[in-house]
């Protein structure tokens, strides 16, 4: 009797430790993981970091011509997709110009046109830019179709347009006669006139002054004609066939003039109404008083101009 209830005891026992043993098991079960590292739920848990790079934009070209386009690349410091935006400041404000997507590894490759000089910077999503970069536009003068020739007591009429457009000092330049300064408007236009003291040939070169929205730039130069009045008649019928007095014959296809002291093979502007022709001394006279021009047959035709009269020339 004694021996059945020590049995029954000691199963009794086995039975209490299974149970304890699973307990245990099931405890250790929601304190570890699938690889038995120890779970837990502290907020004081330190957890992976991402590293992060530095933003970097990188400007090709520093400087570019207006209208044309600055190329940009960089990268954002994380490597994952994503977008990135273009920033330019503007009356001490950042404005975004583009908003570019960049690839797997965070970098992008864009351009960006040139408008007028300024500083540029990447914002990322995340609130991180990249250092400024300073470019700079290369402005550029565009001149009206010029007068080529202007008459003495009359104004050479000088406009064109500056870019970028803007109000910007403008200086005229007349080569041996001085210079004369202006002030655009708004929309960038400017509008000189020059009144000529002495008959010749000259040129001009336009100029606008650097500014906080693009450097300095100069037109070509170009030249224009300052005519005054001389009398004029015109000579050949009778004379065909003989010398003149620079060398050669006259025909009636002789394209020329006659002057009294003139050096021979000099280019000499004549202008009768609204027809202008560029003839050379080649012969001497006229020996009339009062006339300055004996004009050939061929060269007086292209003129339209009649017997006598007067004709505007540069010399």
């Amino acid at each position: 009797m004694s021996s059945s209830r020590s049995f029954r005891a000691l199963m009794s026992l086995f039975a209490c430790l299974a149970v304890f043993a699973a307990v245990s098991a099931s405890a250790n079960a929601a304190t570890t993981g699938p690889t038995g590292a120890k779970a837990t739920n502290d907020p004081t848990e330190s957890k992976p970091v991402h590293r992060q790079g530095p933003v970097v934009l990188k400007v090709a070209d520093r400087s570019v011509n207006f209208g044309g386009r600055f190329r940009l690349r960089g990268k954002t410091g994380n490597a994952v997709s994503g977008h990135v935006r273009i920033q330019a400041s503007f009356g001490g404000k950042w404005h975004t110009l583009r908003k570019v997507r960049t690839d797997r590894t965070g970098c992008f490759n864009t351009k960006v046109r040139a408008r007028a000089s300024t500083s540029l910077r990447v914002r990322t999503n995340d609130g991180r830019n990249s250092k400024v970069r300073r470019v700079a536009v290369i402005g550029h003068v565009k001149l009206a179709r010029p007068d080529r020739y202007v008459r003495l007591g009359d104004s050479l009429v000088i406009r064109g347009t500056v870019v970028p457009r803007g109000a910007r000092t403008v200086k005229v330049r007349v080569r041996g006669e001085g210079v004369v300064t202006t002030r655009t408007r708004s929309n960038g236009r400017f509008r000189v006139r020059w009144k000529p003291r002495n008959n010749g040939d000259f040129s001009y070169r336009v100029r606008a002054l650097p500014s906080h929205r693009s450097t300095g730039d100069s037109s070509l130069n170009r030249r224009f004609s300052a005519l005054r009045p001389g009398h004029a008649s015109y000579y050949g019928p009778g004379l065909y066939g003989n010398g003149v007095a620079c060398g050669g014959t006259l025909t009636p296809t002789t394209r020329g003039v006659a002057h009294k002291y003139l050096p021979c093979g000099t280019r000499v502007t004549l202008q009768y109404g609204n027809r202008t022709v560029v003839a050379r001394v080649i012969d001497r006279g006229p020996y009339i008083a009062g006339r300055d021009w004996d004009l050939t047959e061929q060269t007086r035709n292209d003129l339209g101009f009649g017997g006598v009269g007067v004709v505007w020339t540069n010399k």
